[in-house]
């Protein structure tokens, strides 16, 4: 192929290019703080930068427009006069405050005066007429040592307009189109990478009547609904799998773009448990084997794939409780979709363990704790569209209590004898098993 080919076929591909992103609807961000703290073409940029990314906006660099200095009284003229010369569809007006430094008490003999610092961060979201679309409002607070806090509050700035701008693809400009359904848990649309969709997306799915329904397969179609994470895409389509909801094939079905889906949970488990009684024990007290009855509330992502979560669970024996938190990751692997789903997952747990003791001398009770790694496999059957059920079991690994601390009548905490506690030795299980209840957030 000659050269004078190959630059033909560039020069093309180029117009394409810049043919595609012309037909892409434009936005600009003005920033109307006056903080000299800030600098305001990188703040800009970071919004900017988001914007360009998710491949759903042409941003217009506006700066070098004379009505650029943002004047408040004329808002709307400006906004319109604006759109008209420079081709903008929306408006992000970026206001960026710092709040007033407070000193916190510290320790007399510290080197450093430790500060709390704090700004708030608000975009403003208009159309190219000047009307008000929405805002979104971040606030950051954090506490840094004298000679830091320009650097500490320059970083917070950059990562909390990061952060409006992300929010406003979602609660602002939320990706939204249509198409019909093919049926099944595997849906394919006719929209990709060129159109903005990237692997990850959630979308919920509603069912849109496109006339009067004249048959029983009609009116199924009018309930299909649900929500679908993307697992593939190209160019021009995608594919996704729901995580919730059914759907009728032939339906026809709007996509609105939304947040992450969790899962909230609550379940009881029986853990067997060994333990070692306290020296001079006799008959019940001086069993051996124990079902410490434990019951936890926890939280997860809810997506197909990588997942992570945690929990807070707390337990009991007779004369002993204990508290721990636990967190874990892993994935969610469809079996039936969107119904059954094995979640397996690695992580570590901590916790507290409490029990009474025997001796009059003693003015507190008797304390330890437990550490452990885990790893775990439950099963999550999805009832309806947000209720489920899972059951599943629990492999650890992990530390025995066996040293209890106590606080005698004279003040001091020492280690308890074996003759002033019930159990001198406290063993879980190795294996667990564990049922419960579930409900999907979205």
């Amino acid at each position: 192929m000659s050269a004078w080919s190959v630059s033909l076929l560039l020069l093309v591909f180029a117009a394409g290019v810049q043919a595609e992103e012309t037909n892409l609807p434009g936005i600009a961000v003005i920033p109307v703080f006056n903080d000299q703290e800030f600098s305001r073409e990188e703040l800009v940029s970071a919004a900017e930068a988001v914007y360009a990314n998710c491949g759903r906006f042409r941003v217009v660099d506006v700066s070098e427009h004379e009505l650029y200095v943002w004047n408040h009284e004329e808002q709307t003229s400006n906004i319109q006069i604006i759109a008209a010369d420079m081709s903008v569809d929306m408006f992000m007006l970026l206001d960026v405050s710092a709040r007033v430094p407070e000193m916190i008490p510290g320790m007399g003999d510290s080197l450093f005066a430790a500060t709390r610092a704090g700004l708030d961060l608000t975009g403003r979201f208009y159309s190219s007429s000047g009307t008000l679309l929405g805002s979104i409002r971040e606030s950051r607070s954090w506490q840094s040592s004298s000679g830091s806090t320009s650097s500490d509050m320059y970083r917070q700035a950059e990562n909390g307009v990061t952060r409006v701008a992300e929010r406003s693809l979602i609660e602002i400009f939320p990706y939204e189109f249509s198409f019909v359904a093919e049926g099944g848990p595997q849906v394919t649309m006719p929209v990709g990478t060129s159109g903005g969709i990237r692997r990850g997306m959630i979308f919920s799915l509603v069912a849109r009547s496109t006339g009067i329904p004249r048959s029983s397969q009609e009116y199924r179609a009018l309930g299909s609904h649900g929500l679908l994470q993307i697992t593939g895409v190209s160019a021009s389509e995608s594919t996704g799998r729901l995580i919730s909801g059914h759907i009728v094939e032939g339906a026809s079905l709007t996509a609105v773009e939304n947040s992450s889906p969790a899962m909230i949970g609550v379940s009881y488990a029986a853990l067997p448990t060994e333990v070692e009684p306290g020296e001079g024990l006799s008959g019940e007290e001086a069993e051996t084997s124990r079902v410490l009855n434990q019951a936890e509330f926890t939280g997860a992502t809810a997506k197909w794939g990588f997942t992570l979560g945690g929990g807070i669970f707390s337990g009991v024996l007779p004369r002993m409780a204990s508290i721990g938190i636990r967190g874990e990751i892993g994935t969610r692997i469809p079996l039936v979709t969107p119904k059954l789903a094995l979640r397996a997952t690695v992580g570590f747990e901590a916790s507290l363990l409490s029990q009474n003791t025997r001796a009059d001398s003693i003015t507190s009770t008797a304390t330890a704790g437990s550490f452990a790694g885990t790893g775990a496999l439950n099963l999550e059957w999805l009832i309806s569209g947000r209720f489920g059920v899972y059951t599943g079991a629990r492999g650890r690994i992990g530390t025995t209590a066996d040293r209890w601390s106590v606080k005698s009548w004279t003040g001091y905490n020492r280690d308890a004898y074996d003759n002033e506690v019930y159990y001198s030795e406290v063993r879980q299980s190795a294996v667990s098993f564990a049922a419960g209840l579930t409900y999907l957030l979205f």
